[in-house]
């Protein structure tokens, strides 16, 4: 009897805590009330222990990375851009998202953290809307800095939970507002404070002369807000704003029949399945516009149109805002890049994935005689391969920033292709800019080689 009642007790006890825990996932899962205190104890216990390779949990500027090898790291002081290194990378283990400032000596003088309950993700519904996302391990994906220390981040949740969002932190990391849309990968901010962004849109029905592409999918959309996160006009469709212009042709890849076979410029060893390219159109994954001082340098587009790349169509491409039309495209020798920026000099820097067989590479492209005058690495330099993501950034001494993300290491070279400085994070990179000190008035006029 005494052996019967324990086994008894048992039992109900394991139902009880089985029914609790049911219980308590489904108040996080469909967002019910104490939702957000459910999540803020799940991540707190997960938080709570030690985790190998965890971002610092300190602010203070003498705090320093521990996932670097100093081994790999080099610095040539005489030959380097010297500004404040701002970053962001995956797989904290759930601690939340974080993007960290660095010097010259790779000492973190800043950083901006939310916990992964306070971050909020989005998914675009079937029946229209936007749903919330829970997801243990967002991380930020890009990245804006103001001069006053305010942060304009992206935010990814980790696969295959997924979601994605756009908040504001003040250099306290306080949020000062949220949009609430699936915005995805990257953002810029123009000279009077326009946020341009890129959200996801899920597509049940093709408008007339795009039925060939199969649905549902997703296709983004460009989307411009006011310096506090207000909506400025309708989205733009980028599917339509191709299917109107004279590049259309560019979307006669995307069949109806969903097959294994790859798109024509796929290369043999692509990491995206035909799955992934047919449901995610597009891929959108950068935006920039074209500010006043550079428009001068780009005859064959205007102030205030924006450079976006598509990643599925190995497409950079220039939209004009107003005509909501897509003014010119290049398709060339990179394959699914990232990335794309507008130079000084009239050219684009690209981060092409694909630059050769299991490599990548940067290049400098002149979108007027489509000459490339500049790639990293040369025949003679260290290769990198990145599958995922990756940037780049020419500095204003000519050098240019690396992100190989995959690799987790940033990397400044020269002009003459020269590796000058360099810093192995030890974790995926999802993005990185470097910022002069006069810049970031915010940080008091530190050094950036204290």
């Amino acid at each position: 009897m005494l052996r019967g009642g324990l086994l008894s007790r048992s039992l109900s006890m394991i139902g009880a805590m089985t029914l609790g825990y049911v219980a308590g996932a489904a108040v996080i899962f469909f967002g019910l009330p104490s939702s957000d205190f459910l999540e803020r104890a799940f991540i707190g216990g997960r938080a709570w222990n030690p985790r190998k390779g965890a971002a610092p949990r300190t602010d203070g500027p003498a705090a320093t990375h521990p996932a670097a090898d100093v081994a790999e790291n080099v610095d040539e002081p005489s030959k380097t851009f010297d500004g404040f290194t701002l970053y962001a990378r995956a797989d904290n283990e759930g601690a939340g998202a974080e993007a960290i400032l660095i010097d010259m000596t790779r000492e973190v003088v800043h950083r901006w953290a939310l916990p992964a309950w306070q971050v909020r993700l989005n998914e675009p519904k079937l029946e229209g809307g936007i749903e919330k996302i829970h997801n243990f391990k967002p991380c930020f994906y890009g990245l804006h800095l103001d001069s006053s220390g305010n942060l304009l981040a992206v935010s990814h949740g980790a696969h295959p939970v997924g979601g994605s969002g756009l908040t504001k932190l003040d250099k306290d990391s306080n949020v000062l507002w949220e949009y609430p849309a699936a915005v995805h990968h990257d953002i810029d901010v123009g000279p009077d404070g326009t946020v341009y962004a890129i959200q996801n849109e899920l597509l049940i029905e093709m408008p007339a002369g795009l039925e060939h592409i199969a649905t549902p999918c997703k296709s983004d959309q460009l989307v411009l807000l006011s310096p506090d996160g207000q909506p400025l006009r309708e989205p733009i469709s980028i599917l339509e704003a191709i299917h109107k212009s004279p590049y259309s042709m560019l979307l006669s890849t995307l069949r109806k029949a969903r097959g294994t076979e790859a798109p024509p410029n796929a290369e043999q060893d692509s990491p995206l399945d035909e799955g992934q390219r047919r449901f995610d159109l597009l891929h959108t994954n950068f935006v920039q516009v074209l500010d006043a001082k550079r428009a001068a340098k780009f005859p064959a587009f205007r102030e205030g149109q924006v450079l976006i790349s598509m990643r599925h169509l190995d497409t950079i491409a220039v939209l004009d805002v107003e005509t909501a039309s897509v003014v010119w495209a290049a398709t060339g020798p990179w394959r699914e890049q990232h990335d794309p920026h507008f130079l000084d000099n009239g050219h684009i820097l690209i981060f092409d994935n694909r630059g050769g067989p299991k490599g990548s590479r940067v290049i400098e492209y002149d979108p007027q005689t489509q000459a490339f005058p500049w790639s990293y690495p040369g025949e003679n330099d260290r290769p990198f391969y990145s599958s995922e993501r990756g940037m780049s950034q020419r500095l204003p001494n000519g050098n240019t920033l690396i992100a190989d993300s995959e690799e987790g290491k940033l990397l400044e070279v020269s002009q003459n292709r020269e590796l000058v400085w360099s810093y192995s994070t030890g974790h995926f990179i999802t993005t990185a800019r470097r910022y002069g000190g006069d810049e970031l008035p915010f940080l008091g006029g530190r050094g950036a080689r204290p």
